[in-house]
């Protein structure tokens, strides 16, 4: 385990970047469980789609329906027979199934994207707290499964508390919006930086305290991570600022390619989209892997 010594911001976002690349396992195991996260996400509405997929007028649909027929349709009332296998998959029941369907999925979404870095973060968090020590994957998964019970109520807790907070300062900014119009923005969106780069670090350093403790008493962790904020806050702010424009630079490199023509080719697309996605996941990693530098 590497001594920990007090350095600014820029300092622990370079050791952070060396430390997260010296362990590419961690990298793979987050985009591994990413993955699989979405595709629950996606099976979710497929499997919604399966029963009114049956039905003639969905089939027909499907295929491309030409514009003369559907004039007709439209037009005339005796096409109601036609138009029967389509109420069919539209019915009541269906349609409660649905709404079912979408409900679940919304609570099913927050629930689905916490369990992956709950499980993960500590074997991820125990690799860097424990660097410059070489990779071992029974380590990891002992991390990864001791604290995942803890790291999953605090992400459940705070994350609650994380929607609200957004919700409550998302409301404060559009009566501002809507009080001073839109150059009030340049006062209310830093406010709402400098209030969401505090809780994000309360939430991080939590865990990350946790581990480096050795101990899964949450609000121990929490009592400690707060005040880890009050005692570092420029090195804090520094590193998660940098975090932020290392974020930023990334969708301003990505989202216009993907969005382009360029990549009218769907593999291509694909390979460039996974890449995206990589180097979204490591800049996370390399803000928990430089929050080990700040304690």
């Amino acid at each position: 385990m590497e001594e920990n010594i007090k350095v600014n911001g820029l300092q622990a976002f370079l050791k952070g970047l060396a430390r997260a690349a010296h362990y590419p396992q961690i990298l793979f195991s987050a985009y591994v469980f990413d993955l699989l996260s979405a595709l629950l996400l996606m099976l979710m509405p497929a499997f919604l789609l399966l029963e009114p997929a049956r039905y003639t007028a969905i089939q027909t649909a499907a295929d491309g329906i030409d514009t003369w027929l559907v004039t007709e349709l439209m037009m005339s009332t005796t096409t109601y027979p036609a138009l029967q296998g389509l109420s069919e998959a539209l019915s009541p029941d269906w349609l409660n199934q649905s709404i079912l369907a979408i409900v679940v999925t919304l609570l099913a979404i927050p629930l689905l994207s916490w369990l992956p870095s709950s499980f993960l973060a500590g074997g991820t968090l125990l690799t860097y707290v424990e660097a410059p020590q070489e990779f071992s994957w029974r380590r990891f998964l002992w991390g990864c499964w001791h604290w995942f019970g803890t790291f999953l109520l605090i992400n459940m807790l705070l994350g609650i508390a994380t929607q609200v907070l957004v919700v409550i300062l998302l409301i404060g900014i559009g009566f501002a919006f809507s009080a001073v119009g839109s150059w009030g923005n340049w006062i209310t969106i830093p406010i709402f930086v400098l209030i969401m780069i505090p809780w994000l670090a309360i939430l991080e350093y939590t865990r990350l305290l946790a581990v480096s403790s050795n101990t899964r008493n949450t609000f121990q962790s929490l009592w400690k991570a707060i005040g880890l904020v009050f005692r570092r806050p420029l090195a804090l702010l520094g590193l998660y600022v940098l975090s932020l424009l290392t974020l930023l630079l990334i969708h301003i490199i990505f989202r216009p390619l993907l969005l382009s023509e360029v990549l009218s080719w769907w593999p291509l697309y694909l390979i460039i989209s996974q890449i995206f996605i990589a180097a979204r996941l490591s800049t996370r990693l390399v803000r928990w892997a430089a929050a080990v530098a700040i304690q």
